[in-house]
């Protein structure tokens, strides 16, 4: 009997010592750093600073790199895949801003039309390096997949309609596991099964 009373005031003071801890918990303030969300996820002013000086030091009008910059997600890399095409390639400046405002990864576009204008011999075909670079997800895995596949046979213009194309499902894939000399039906098959039929008894 003795121990079923101890145990029941223990259970009672535990008890007592877990909601005072916890009135304690949400009373009491946060410190700053664990009320505010990391600073990766958000950009600083010197990114919004370094954005717009880049874009006007690449010609950019100070009106549309201000307008650019602070609709950018992420201001500083905006402007570094705008003066990295524009410093390297014959795309303007303006044309690239039109680009890189049009991708989730601004950079990766950039390196990707750098590394395919690199190899590219004639100036005509460089916005359509730039709206290629633009339309692919992955545009570092495009440009290693354009790049690797120019050369004696391909143009740069026919490699780049190959690995666009390459991102969507395969429609011909073999093997299919389809006898060779039976058909795909064009539609399924439907497996009626009679009414009065009933499954066998266990």
């Amino acid at each position: 009997m003795r121990n079923s009373d101890f145990r029941s005031r223990l259970w009672r003071v535990s008890a007592v010592q877990f909601i005072v801890a916890g009135v304690v918990a949400t009373v009491l303030p946060l410190p700053a750093s664990a009320t505010t969300f990391s600073s990766t996820y958000r950009a600083s002013e010197r990114d919004y600073s370094s954005c717009l000086s880049g874009l006007t030091g690449a010609g950019i009008p100070t009106n549309d790199a201000a307008d650019a910059c602070a609709g950018a997600l992420y201001p500083a890399d905006l402007s570094t895949c705008v003066t990295r095409i524009e410093g390297n390639t014959a795309i303007l400046a303006t044309d690239a801003l039109n680009s890189c405002r049009q991708t989730r990864r601004p950079v990766d576009l950039a390196s990707c039309v750098v590394n395919i204008s690199d190899r590219a011999s004639e100036d005509p075909i460089a916005l359509n390096v730039a709206d290629f670079c633009r339309r692919s997800l992955l545009p570092l895995r495009f440009s290693n997949c354009v790049v690797g596949l120019q050369g004696d046979t391909l143009t740069i213009t026919e490699a780049m309609q190959d690995c666009i194309t390459a991102g969507r499902r395969p429609r011909e894939v073999l093997p299919s596991f389809v006898p060779i000399d039976q058909g795909i039906p064009s539609t399924p098959t439907r497996i009626i099964i009679p009414e009065d039929e009933t499954l066998p008894a266990q």
